[in-house]
């Protein structure tokens, strides 16, 4: 069966420029001896059957136009998940080494190690082209594939469409991004620092300023990097967060927009305040720039970008301005997972570490996975910030703890 590739998918395509494959990887910590193989391949060849875009291939048609399109075919489980024997290794330094190892040519783009790490600990590492699923595509599929709960477990599916907001506050559009050290052309490979904290705790903290855990995690991370960029020699100047978003509605795969979020400059408006050690201030503005985004998003607007996008690798444009622009700072991703424990394979889900590739000159990202409880959240850094990933992590941490404390001032 062919099916054509959406405009999302096509752009997907040609923003994959390198110097790092456009993948994701999940690696998903087990407390307990790793699972057997042929198990996790049966649960996968279960997955196969409901998801046909796990045999699909992209092939350019033959003809005038040659354009490409899904292409399905039989798939060998046994190639796509394999095992590995890694007793004492750093499973976070394994999904880095994964996420940028290229995939195969002459298979569909995803692959699942079960990784043994001996002394009663394992885990499972999912990588796939960015093509074949965003995040929460993605996280819906290997809950439903490998967990033992239910498949319909009722967490936030994707594309939930934004609740109506109301009131002025926060109006504005976010405009340039500042100059900054940290953004610059960035080379091949990443540097990562997991961080684990309590959701429930920055929930209860962020209600008390109208905000969401995910305002908390954009304006935690906000901080993180003003404070980074200090720290370089940055001038402090305005921080434009980009916040991919599933499109509402949208079936498995990756259906994408983007909004982007702004914190003022420190000689701005607002700037000087906006990412002190005052939580509840800050987060509270934070919030309000986020609803005012989501208001003025048109469901028309949706394939604008990715369109541009497609006109700008026409023209070969494209990696230039990749390398040069100045519409964002830093990207924050967040795909809500269930809430409740889960246990893969017969064994309880430990810890979570989402990854993705930087790409053009933003050196920096945090990527977070809501589940079980816990909101994981993966700093990654170019190489060209890398020394200044552990103290990023500290600085995020930091900036979700004081938000939970804001409900413990309550009386």
């Amino acid at each position: 069966m062919k099916e054509r590739l959406t405009v999302f998918d096509r752009a997907e395509l040609a923003t994959d420029v390198g110097p790092n494959p456009r993948h994701i990887t999940v690696l998903l910590e087990l407390g307990g001896p790793a699972p057997d193989v042929d198990d996790v391949r049966r649960r996968m060849l279960a997955a196969v059957a409901q998801q046909p875009r796990l045999t699909a291939r992209v092939r350019a048609r033959t003809g005038t136009l040659r354009r490409r399109v899904w292409e399905t075919g039989a798939v060998d489980v046994d190639r796509h998940v394999v095992a590995q024997h890694a007793p004492g290794a750093d499973p976070v330094a394994l999904a880095v080494a994964d996420l940028g190892t290229a995939m195969p040519p002459d298979r569909p783009p995803w692959r699942l190690t079960v990784v043994d790490l001996a002394a009663e600990r394992s885990a499972l590492v999912w990588t796939s082209h960015h093509l074949l699923g965003n995040g929460p595509s993605l996280l819906t599929l290997l809950v439903a594939a490998l967990s033992d709960a239910p498949p319909d477990a009722p967490w936030r599916a994707p594309g939930r469409r934004p609740r109506p907001v109301t009131g002025a506050d926060g109006r504005g559009r976010p405009g340039r991004a500042g100059r900054s050290p940290l953004l610059r052309e960035v080379t091949g490979g990443i540097a990562a620092a997991p961080v684990s904290v309590d959701a429930a705790a920055v929930r209860a903290g962020a209600r008390t300023c109208g905000a969401t855990v995910n305002d908390a995690l954009l304006w935690a991370w906000a901080r993180a990097y003003r404070r980074a960029d200090l720290a370089r020699g940055g001038p402090g100047e305005r921080v434009v967060l980009s916040v991919p978003v599933t499109v509402p509605g949208s079936r498995f795969g990756n259906h994408v927009g983007t909004l982007r979020v702004a914190v003022p400059a420190l000689d701005e408006p607002g700037g000087a305040t906006a990412l002190d050690d005052d939580a509840a201030a800050g987060l509270a503005a934070l919030a309000a720039r986020t609803r005012h985004a989501k208001r003025r998003v048109r469901p028309w607007a949706w394939p604008l970008a990715p369109l541009g996008v497609l006109a700008l690798r026409r023209l070969g444009v494209l990696p230039s301005i990749l390398r040069r622009q100045r519409l964002i700072s830093t990207v924050v991703t967040h795909a809500p997972g269930p809430p409740a424990p889960v246990r893969f394979l017969g064994l309880p889900l430990v810890a979570t570490v989402p990854l993705v590739p930087v790409v053009g000159n933003v050196t920096t990202c945090a990527v977070a996975l809501s589940v079980d409880g816990r909101l994981d959240v993966a700093v990654v850094c170019s190489p060209e910030s890398a020394d200044l990933v552990d103290a990023l992590a500290r600085d995020l941490r930091a900036g979700l703890d004081d938000v939970a404390a804001l409900a413990r001032r309550l009386p």
